[in-house]
């Protein structure tokens, strides 16, 4: 039997592959067991390849630069749209408020390391599991390159997850907060922040606009809003900049609701009369996958001059707003255009309308902007003649990953990647990741817990629960920020998912996840930064 058993180890060690696969299997099923309310998810194949490295296994240092340069790649893409677009008001409260939490964890981090006698890397470690941070870990590996980063993950991540959702479970009670108020207060807020889009036909009665050409009184430009049809003697036309408008012509109105509203003593009067359907006359909407419009203006198209038709609204990201002449065209856009039916195949064929290429995405692009970061990364920098460093291979590909999916396009190159395949390189990348450290890191853990179990624990505890109470507390007294937006704050900060159901949990309001969307990016890209400035020490 012994023999029979050291067979088995022996295969799995020289079959590396195999090995790999069973530690990332068992660790997702370890992950999804859940223990009070709560399971470990992918990072339980941390916990797993921990006790397959305590018991005398070891992994190729191959597989985990493989997932480092995934893993870092796809957050790079998910940050990158957003990372550079910080709103002027609320978006850059919302940024201070994490900057400040994760500015006090590792500033106690330090602190801790220093009263308790921890080697930094093992605090590092124990800074990125308290936050909850596989990309702290990520960052910490390369940084400090020693085994003691992921041990002291591994035992400051348990309570970082316990902790994160005890806390925002007792947030209403410890602030006295009536939540179906504030979510009321956030409907309200919303609500103004983001106008509807109606449309209203009006009959012109304006006599001093008799004659006069859309371009002539800069029609769009002025009153913000868009004609999107136009009733003349009968006869229903797709306006363009040269089309004259008369009086007791009936024009259908598109635009924000106070815009609209603003523009009808200028015009004429509201009617009830309804601008025929024509056969001819369709509205559409067409995804924009040809590379060669993504980047130009709608004016650069000239849609109206060669189709006769307009470019009504487009969506984004789950945002529709006017179409502007000014407005550029990014990859996977749907627009709404409103024209003849006969010159539809041609609308179709200029923007590409290829749904595949929207949800499968292009390797090629990905690789080969991995690559341009890996390049980034080895090139040397310097600040004057003292000090000379680079970025090295996960931050050009982060840097890579930002600037690129930012840009959308260079060239004839599509930079941008659909969000599901974005997911999957992510977890792809994470699990390789995970699998490698843990495997190392249980060489040493039972040693380390046997000497400072009981203080390392300590220090987990503190750095996770210190700065979110006082980041909580600083929030509330001094930006009065809704408790459901604190919430979710707070969990995309410490980068919980778990943290993040439990706030879904106490509202039915979606405020909690979208400011976790809002700084999780943020966040990550932090939290990578604040471990490379210890590890300096």
């Amino acid at each position: 039997m012994k023999a029979y058993t050291m067979d088995w180890i022996s295969y799995l060690q020289q079959h590396q592959v195999i090995l790999l696969f069973l530690i990332i299997a068992l660790g997702f099923l370890f992950g999804r067991i859940k223990m009070w309310g709560f399971s470990f998810d992918s990072s339980g194949i941390l916990f797993v390849a921990m006790l397959f490295g305590h018991l005398g296994f070891s992994l190729s240092t191959d597989f985990k630069m493989l997932g480092l340069i995934f893993f870092i790649y796809a957050i790079g893409l998910q940050a990158g749209p957003s990372i550079f677009n910080i709103s002027k008001q609320r978006g850059l409260r919302v940024y201070w408020l994490v900057f400040q939490l994760l500015t006090l964890g590792a500033l106690l981090t330090f602190l801790l390391a220093v009263l308790f006698d921890i080697d930094m890397p093992l605090a590092i470690g124990l800074f990125s599991g308290a936050m909850t941070s596989t990309p702290g870990l990520a960052a910490a590996q390369e940084a400090t390159r020693s085994t003691l980063t992921s041990t002291g993950y591994g035992v400051a991540y348990p309570f970082g997850v316990i902790g994160v959702i005890f806390f925002i479970k007792i947030l209403p009670r410890l602030f006295k907060v009536n939540i179906k108020e504030e979510e009321r207060q956030h409907k309200d807020m919303t609500t103004g922040a983001q106008p509807k889009i109606i449309r209203q036909n009006l009959e012109i009665t304006n006599q001093s606009l008799d004659g006069k050409t859309l371009r002539e009184i800069k029609f769009s430009k002025t009153t913000g809003t868009v004609i999107t049809r136009l009733l003349h003697n009968g006869d229903v036309i797709i306006p363009g900049p040269d089309t004259k408008l008369h009086s007791g012509d009936i024009v259908r109105i598109v635009g924000r609701e106070e815009d609209v509203r603003s523009v009808i003593p200028y015009l004429g009067k509201p009617t009830e009369q309804e601008i025929p359907d024509i056969r001819q006359l369709e509205s559409r909407r067409f995804v924009v996958t040809n590379k060669d419009i993504v980047g130009k203006t709608i004016g650069e198209l000239h849609i109206h001059d060669l189709y006769h038709m307009n470019i009504t609204r487009i969506r984004r990201s789950g945002i529709e707003f006017l179409a502007e002449p000014n407005q550029k065209l990014s990859w996977g856009d749907r627009v709404q255009v409103v024209g003849e039916a006969a010159q539809m195949p041609l609308i179709r064929k200029l923007f590409g309308d290829e749904m595949k290429k929207v949800e499968y995405g292009n390797i090629f692009s990905i690789i080969l902007g991995i690559l341009l970061g890996i390049f980034v990364g080895l090139v040397p920098f310097s600040i004057g003649k003292a000090v000379a460093f680079n970025l090295g291979i996960t931050g050009g590909v982060l840097v890579a990953g930002l600037f690129l999916s930012n840009r959308g396009k260079v060239g004839p190159v599509i930079w941008q990647v659909p969000v599901p395949i974005i997911a999957f390189m992510r977890e792809l990348g994470l699990t390789l990741f995970l699998a490698v450290v843990g495997v190392k890191a249980g060489s040493e853990i039972v040693h380390i817990f046997q000497a400072d179990g009981a203080k390392l624990l300590l220090a987990g505890v503190l750095i996770t629960t210190l700065p979110m109470v006082i980041t909580a507390w600083f929030a509330r007294k001094r930006h009065k920020m809704l408790l459901i937006e604190l919430a979710g704050v707070l969990c995309g900060g410490m980068t919980s998912a778990p943290g993040l159901t439990a706030a879904a949990g106490f509202t039915e309001s979606q405020a909690p996840l979208i400011m976790y969307a809002t700084v999780y990016p943020f966040a990550m890209i932090l939290m990578m930064v604040f471990v490379k400035l210890l590890a300096l020490f």
